[in-house]
């Protein structure tokens, strides 16, 4: 149920003063002024409120310049109405410069109550969106099924599918298009989920096979471990005892060392040379100084002294060939003793060498005795079952999107198809809007129906008008006829409307214009009929109307200004 309760309006294009008007009456409000003294706008101050533009597409709605006069604070306009158990209210500013209920400035707001609490929606096309879903009524929808004047006079001239979105919106049948629209999204969703399964199952395929590979390598390295280190220790005891008998043999064969040895004679053939050295001296001098020497000691009868060089000479040749013969010796010894200590040091290295060798195998021996192997296979083992787990997981959640995914082709192809649940219900609802439409044929004195042209490939809609048995075209209908027929399509879609939305009002705008005596008499017939115990807003410049139980506001137009009072 959609119950439009009252209007606040000020500022409003040629309504400066505020105006309240309650919408909520149940019956006739005739709305009775001259041509252009702004008798629609009411309706197009409502139209502006909800849906942000004018029954004719304008946005800029201040009073005009000219007729504003100095108490002017801009325009504001609240509509009130209740959608099930919870009442709205809508207020829409423009350059508005009083404080609202929230206490701030109207400026150019647009606010949304919903019990009394503010809407927490952020940008005015978010919060526009909001009223509509509130509503569940375009301004298309709006304006063509609540208000019949020019804005409703294109109808039949509408495009065809201008026509067809009108007529679901009107039977509440968007909904199905809604729903065709997230099947089709969930659709495009599920395939993408799909997709990311397909990779995800391929990766953990390649994980699996990797680890798997990893397993078996460790296993098998596990198993022959033990005969891997039995096969080291044996070629390591075998270098051993190789080198231990190495070792035997040249401690067998180094001996002592001759260093100390090697030491005495290099010092006892030093002192030798020493030796030899004074011997030559002495007996290098010269024998004509030597023979003059001892000749000139006889001659001064110095014999013990020239005896005493005799005998030092005589010595020195001798000790000379003796140091010769223990020099030559010595050499041969120091010789023999340095290539056998260069041996015995050859054979001490040769040993280093080996205890070097030693050492080393003796450390692998040890670390091959307490190497052991970290046994992770088992751990390769169970991540091969989660990750068997996981794929199996990946693999049943594909399989069940997948049939996911066939079930939404079927319902986007089937049910919620061109010729499914959709089809169906639009054809019930043309069936009772033609059923509406069939209740005025009395009164209009012709048949008014909607059929769909299934020889088209488009589907085109096709307005029959029937009289007197014969089929006739809408442009071959009189002026007075065609506003009846105008009017019969839009009395019927409010009535539509009404059951669909459960909305209470309507505005009927110079429906009475050019019409005869005979016809005003039936549009007065189809009105009685149509909105008995409704509130119907009648706007019209006639003197006087047919009707009772009538509320009459009138509009006066003074200097631009229009004056709305209630008689």
């Amino acid at each position: 149920m959609l119950k439009f309760l009252n209007i606040n309006i000020e500022g409003f294009c040629s309504i400066k003063e505020p105006l309240y008007l309650s919408f909520d009456q149940n019956q006739i409000v005739w709305i009775k002024a001259p041509n252009g003294s702004g008798k629609s706008s009411i309706f197009s101050a409502l139209v502006w409120c909800l849906y942000g533009k004018t029954i004719k597409g304008v946005s800029d709605v201040q009073t005009w310049k000219e007729f504003r006069g100095k108490e002017y604070y801009g325009c504001c306009v609240t509509v009130r109405f209740q959608k099930g158990s919870s009442l709205y209210q809508v207020i829409r500013c423009q350059k508005y410069i009083k404080v609202l209920d929230d206490g701030s400035k109207g400026n150019d707001r647009l606010l949304v109550l919903k019990d009394a609490d503010i809407l927490n929606i952020k940008g005015k096309v978010q919060l526009q969106q909001e009223i509509v879903n509130i509503l569940g009524l375009t301004q298309s929808l709006f304006t063509n099924s609540i208000m019949f004047g020019q804005g409703l006079s294109r109808l039949i001239q509408e495009s065809n599918a201008d026509k067809k979105k009108l007529f679901e919106e009107i039977f509440d049948l968007n909904y199905l298009n809604i729903a065709k629209g997230i099947a089709i999204q969930d659709k495009s969703n599920l395939l993408l989920q799909m997709n990311k399964l397909e990779s995800e199952s391929a990766s953990l395929k390649r994980e699996l096979d990797s680890n798997i590979a990893m397993y078996r390598e460790l296993k098998d390295k596990e198993k022959y471990f033990s005969d891997h280190i039995r096969s080291q220790r044996r070629e390591l005891r075998h270098d051993r005892k190789k080198l231990l008998a190495k070792k035997a043999d040249i401690e067998s064969k180094i001996g002592t060392s001759k260093s100390k040895e090697l030491v005495t004679l290099i010092d006892m053939e030093a002192k030798l040379r020493s030796e030899y050295k004074s011997a030559k001296e002495i007996s290098n001098i010269p024998v004509r100084d030597f023979i003059k020497t001892v000749r000139d000691m006889i001659r001064n009868k110095q014999y013990s002294k020239a005896l005493k060089n005799l005998t030092k000479i005589e010595e020195a040749f001798s000790n000379m060939d003796i140091l010769s013969d223990q020099l030559n010796e010595l050499k041969e010894k120091i010789y023999d003793t340095r290539v056998s200590e260069s041996t015995h040091n050859k054979y001490k290295a040769l040993l280093k060498d080996i205890d070097d060798d030693l050492d080393e195998v003796n450390s692998k021996l040890i670390d091959l005795k307490n190497e052991k192997i970290e046994v992770v296979s088992p751990t390769y083992k169970a991540k091969i079952k989660s990750i068997q787990k996981g794929l199996r997981e990946v693999d049943e959640d594909y399989h069940n999107k997948e049939l996911e995914f066939k079930d939404y082709e079927w319902l986007i192809n089937d049910p919620l198809g061109n010729n499914g649940i959709k089809a169906y219900l639009f054809d019930s609802s043309l069936d009772f809007l033609n059923h509406e439409l069939e209740k005025y044929s009395d009164v209009l004195g012709f048949r008014i129906s909607f059929e769909i042209d299934l020889g088209t490939s488009r589907k085109e809609f096709v307005t029959l008008i029937e009289r007197d048995g014969r089929i006739i075209e809408y442009d071959e209908l009189s002026g007075g006829e065609k506003q009846l027929v105008d009017l019969s399509m839009a009395l019927a879609m409010n009535q539509a409307l009404t059951v669909s939305k459960g909305i209470n009002i309507a505005f009927l705008d110079e429906v009475f214009e050019s019409l005869s005596s005979d016809n005003i008499e039936l549009v007065v017939q189809l009105v009685k009929q149509v909105y008995d115990g409704k509130t119907l807003f009648l706007i019209s410049h006639q003197d006087s109307l047919p009707f009772s139980n009538v509320k009459t506001i009138e509009v006066e137009k003074r200097n631009g200004l229009s004056y709305y009072k209630k008689l």
